[in-house]
């Protein structure tokens, strides 16, 4: 029977969504992730150059770095933010190519390893919520 003492029954959802309170209560960067675009476009005619510099410019006028050639990045400190970025690069796709998206929680990102002229280097850090130029 029931004693005194404080007892809670969780369900499989409840249990989850307690990890991901206990998650984000602890780390404080749950929703905080990096949109990484990928692209490989063809520069062979005017045309195409054109294309692939509209392209470039339209991610580095939304607030995506260089992190390498043909590889942009861009921090966002909630989910939203990476899906309207995404929308916008969908919106604005040049005609031929490859493009690849993907979104990484800020914490994948930090624990990326990178080599700079083979001497390992640090990671960018999310940049401060308030950023004024």
């Amino acid at each position: 029977m029931w004693k005194e003492k404080w007892s809670i029954l969780l369900s499989q959802y409840g249990i989850q969504n307690s990890v991901e309170r206990r998650l984000k209560m602890n780390t404080g960067r749950y929703d905080e992730m990096w949109c990484v675009v990928m692209f490989d476009l063809p520069v062979q005619t005017k045309v195409q150059q054109r294309e692939a510099t509209k392209f470039r410019k339209l991610l580095i006028d939304s607030g995506f770095s260089m992190v390498q050639f043909s590889v942009y990045g861009k921090y966002s400190p909630s989910t939203n933010g990476n899906l309207s970025n995404e929308r916008l690069i969908k919106n604005n796709l040049p005609a031929d190519g490859e493009v690849r998206i993907f979104h990484l929680t800020d914490c994948q990102w930090s624990s990326a390893t990178r080599f700079r002229s083979k001497k390992m280097t640090q990671n960018e850090q999310a940049p401060e919520q308030i950023t004024l130029f």
